[in-house]
């Protein structure tokens, strides 16, 4: 172990002001050499019994060199204990110079400085705003000189807050210097802090004009501090930082940065993620960090490559932001399938892994994108690159205004038209909120507010919650504030004044009022409630109800069963609302706030979409079977359902047979026991618009993904009217069959002996009932690496039913280029040879083998022939 002296700052004189650290090390020490004129004697307490400790004030630079190398080239612990922070006035050079020379190595352990420990004790901010953001350390010159250009009258001349070391011996030669080179006025604030945190401590306060005068009557010493400067007196002057309207990466306040919603950040290096885990911290929203390297950390989903774009299809609808942190050309690729309009679409953005730029890429103003750009580059320390023509020529787009007023956009294909017309400098008719107008339009100079759309004579005009009608055929603008769905749940009995006032004032938390409320929403428990009823009347709102099944459909975060027991479903309010703003429709609504309870009442916001849904606006699932997935097993339907989907789903080794068909189109692919994530992420991306091809191996409705579909859309609302075709494929006892002969000529039954879904007994069942009858059966799924016994079981049955020496046969990757197969007795059949793509045949009575054929007569020559 090489030899070492730990230099450790002792902290300002408080026995309790040492680090941990340094408290460590002395602990440790078998010799400290302490500053005895300077550190508090208490702080050798610590020292163990056996520890030598030397006063250095009567020792010098050569006696304590030596006294602390010989006891480190010894293997001793040694500490070289100084006053404050070493770094300050310490003289730890020449000492670190001189242990090296003798082969000793030295290293720092910071204390806390008599400077700090004075603000301390005076009460004050050394730094204030509009006053001093710079603080000097210094001393006056004495036996040691001051370099050339480090005068105080030149700090002083800066008009940063000055500290003075060692000075207080001149303390009236240096007041007057600053008066008179320095440029100081008399009455700035001065102070001296002598002994700060020792238990005498005492502290001077007055001007640069008296406090000589103050410390020559105190008759201060040497251990004392002199600090000049304008912040001492500034206690008036509020820092920004925290003010309600100052903004920053971690506190957002400005409204060009406005954001609420979910985000998906995505990163696909270490780097990358480290940069995500940024964001996140500073967005303050509810984020979800995705990376394609597995990172083991808690929080963070891993997602593997080859299943990156069906993961991001099934998070597209369950976000509001997805944020790429990596090259631009990723989102481009990978989000592109997926986008169906500026007006739907969630909100995509990259950012480098140097954080340099945040770039907004789609939906900039419908989805906030250009917002939350501008956010995450506050974040980063990176410049916002939006591209949005308003935004770059400084105009209040008229989108972008109803998004950052919450508002709705009743009309949104002439969202286009009103915008276009505010670049090219149209005059634009404002008829409706004035405060609407006043924040966002009124200094355009191009757009005029009118009270009556009537007197209206340019060609553009919004309509901001006016009702009142344009003149024919003049292209406009529809907006409505009532954007907000108010969710109630509450006792029996509630006053009605009560519920208004509780209600009046949640929703004020969120800037809100009665004007942005479009409608209440309850249960059918509550439908003839008074409070709730009232409340609308005095909203002049409708108040919906819905049924507890029809609650019980909505996810919400955080069901009561306690609810349940009293109405029937777990979620009321959070529900209600959702419902009441279209859940389930295109694009969804968003809880805008969470359940809060009040007492006997319990309310949720819910956010309409900023326009209405599209006509015909989701896509459609086609289950589509590939056969052996060999080309000429694809049928003409199927190739022209792949050709036109905008997203192929698939088991990834399925899917892998028609790599070269779908060249360019999404995937959503997975591996096996992936299924419902698989058929989920297909219904989200038929919700968000894309037409979907699922395909499958065979026939997509034997043992394949058809009824899953199905599945999952009766038990999902929001799917329900999502459509689902499917087109036949040649599933695999006819492939293996014509492959073989003809041995299911006569009928047959198809049983699957696995039992990851279906219980085993269940199989048992089937296989004893099909072994009793005449027909051939045909074995699906028979085994894997460890799933075998089913397979003997089955094979024991049919010798007991059928005899040992019926016909069988198995064909292992049926239709497919390394096909293989066997034909004989059951007595040797070769059950070892099974595997996961073999699919068995077990013939009955009528079974023939011919010149290795396995068929059946069909009849027709025992009655036309014979």
């Amino acid at each position: 172990m090489k030899a070492l002296v730990e230099f450790v700052g002792a902290g300002p004189g408080a026995e309790d002001l040492i680090t941990v650290r340094g408290l460590r090390a002395l602990e440790q020490a078998d010799l400290v050499v302490y500053a005895g004129s300077l550190v508090n004697p208490a702080h050798l307490k610590a020292c163990k019994a056996d520890c030598t400790c030397l006063d250095s004030a009567s020792m010098n630079l050569g006696e304590q060199i030596e006294a602390m190398s010989d006891a480190a080239l010894a293997g001793k612990r040694v500490v070289r204990l100084h006053t404050g922070d070493p770094a300050m006035y310490g003289a730890i050079n020449e000492q670190i110079r001189g242990l090296a020379q003798k082969g000793v190595a030295a290293s720092i352990i910071p204390g806390v400085s008599s400077v700090f420990a004075a603000a301390a004790a005076l009460g004050c901010e050394l730094t204030s705003p509009d006053v001093s953001q710079s603080v000097v350390l210094t001393r006056t010159p004495g036996r040691t000189p001051m370099p050339q250009g480090e005068d105080a009258a030149a700090f002083a001349r800066t008009g940063a807050m000055l500290v003075f070391f060692l000075s207080t011996g001149k303390v009236g030669e240096l007041m007057r210097h600053l008066m008179e080179q320095g440029g100081l006025a008399e009455d700035t604030p001065a102070a001296i802090v002598y002994r700060a945190s020792w238990p005498d401590e005492r502290i001077l306060r007055g001007t640069v004009g008296d406090i000589a005068r103050q410390a020559e009557e105190a008759g201060l010493g040497r251990q004392a501090l002199v600090i000049v400067g304008r912040a001492l007196g500034a206690n008036g002057t509020a820092s920004r930082l925290y003010d309600a309207d100052f903004s920053h990466g971690y506190r957002n306040r400005l409204v060009s940065e406005d954001f609420d919603g979910r985000c998906a950040l995505y990163a696909f290096t270490d780097k990358g993620l480290t940069r995500a885990r940024e964001i996140a911290a500073g967005l303050g929203l509810p984020t979800v960090l995705h990376s394609t390297h597995p990172s083991g950390a808690e929080g963070i989903v891993h997602i593997p490559a080859q299943d990156f774009d069906s993961r991001l299809a099934a998070n597209w609808a369950q976000f509001d932001a997805h944020i790429f942190i990596g090259a631009t050309g990723i989102p481009f690729r990978k989000a592109a399938p997926l986008l169906r309009g500026k007006n739907i679409d969630p909100a995509v953005l990259a950012c480098p892994e140097s954080g340099s730029h945040v770039i907004a890429l789609t939906s900039g103003h419908f989805g906030g994108t250009n917002r939350l750009a501008r956010r995450i580059a506050r974040i980063t320390g990176g410049q916002a690159v939006i591209g949005s023509p308003a935004d770059v020529n400084g105009l209040p787009a008229f989108d972008e205004a109803a998004a950052q007023e919450h508002a709705r956009i009743l009309n949104p294909e002439a969202v286009r038209a009103l915008n276009a017309a505010l670049l090219d400098g149209s005059p634009i008719a404002f008829c409706g909120t004035r405060a609407v107008f006043e924040r966002h339009f009124a200094s355009t100079g191009q757009v005029a507010f009118f009270e009556n759309p009537q007197d209206v004579t340019c060609g553009h005009a919004v309509l901001w919650d006016s009702e009142n009608t344009l003149p024919e055929g003049m292209l406009h603008l529809d907006v409505s504030s009532r954007a907000f769905v108010l969710g109630v749940g509450c006792r029996r009995g509630v006053k009605p004044q009560e519920l208004r006032l509780v209600a009046e004032r949640y929703i004020s938390e969120f800037g809100l009022n009665a004007e942005n409320i479009a409608g209440i929403a309850t249960c059918t428990v509550k439908e003839d409630e008074p409070a709730i009823l009232g409340l609308g009347e005095a909203w002049q709102v409708p108040v919906a109800s819905h049924s507890a099944e029809e609650l019980d459909a909505v996810p919400v975060s955080a069901p009561s069963e306690k609810v349940r027991e009293k109405v029937g479903t777990a979620s009321v309010c959070e529900a209600a609302c959702l419902l009441s703003a279209g859940y389930g429709s295109i694009p969804q609504p968003t809880l805008y706030a969470p359940k809060s309870a009040f007492g006997d009442v319990t309310l949720a916001l819910a956010r309409l979409p900023h326009l209405a849904v599209p006509q015909n606006g989701q896509g459609e699932i086609v289950v589509a079977g590939l056969g052996s997935g060999a080309p000429g097993h694809i049928t003409p339907d199927v190739d022209t359902a792949l050709r036109r989907c905008d997203t192929v789903a698939g088991y990834s080794h399925y899917v892998d047979f028609i790599r070269d068909r779908i060249a360019g189109k999404p995937v959503i692919q997975n591996g096996m026991k992936g299924e419902v994530e698989r058929c989920l992420s297909a219904l989200e991306a038929a919700l968000a618009g894309q037409n979907v091809c699922m395909v499958c191996s065979g026939d997509p409705g034997i043992l394949a993904m058809a009824g899953l579909l199905y599945e999952l859309r009766t038990r999902e609302p929001r799917f329900r009217d999502i459509p689902i075709r499917v087109l036949p494929g040649i599933t695999a006892a006819t492939i293996a069959a014509a492959s073989l002969g003809a041995p299911l000529q006569n009928g047959f039954s198809l049983v699957s002996l696995s039992d990851l879904l279906v219980p085993a007994d269940e199989v048992r069942r089937n296989i004893r009932s099909v072994a009793q009858s005449l027909l051939p059966v045909a074995l699906y799924n028979p085994a894997g690496r460890k799933r075998r016994a089913l397979l003997d079981e089955t094979l024991a049955v049919f010798r007991e039913h059928r005899g040992r020496d019926v016909l069988c046969a198995y064909v292992k990757n049926a239709g497919r280029e390394q096909e293989t197969k066997w034909v004989g007795k059951l007595s040797e059949f070769p059950a070892a040879e099974v595997d996961m793509s073999t699919l068995i045949i077990i013939g009955g009575p009528r079974t023939r083998l011919d010149s290795g054929v396995l068929y059946e007569p069909r009849g027709y020559v025992e009655k036309y022939m014979e």
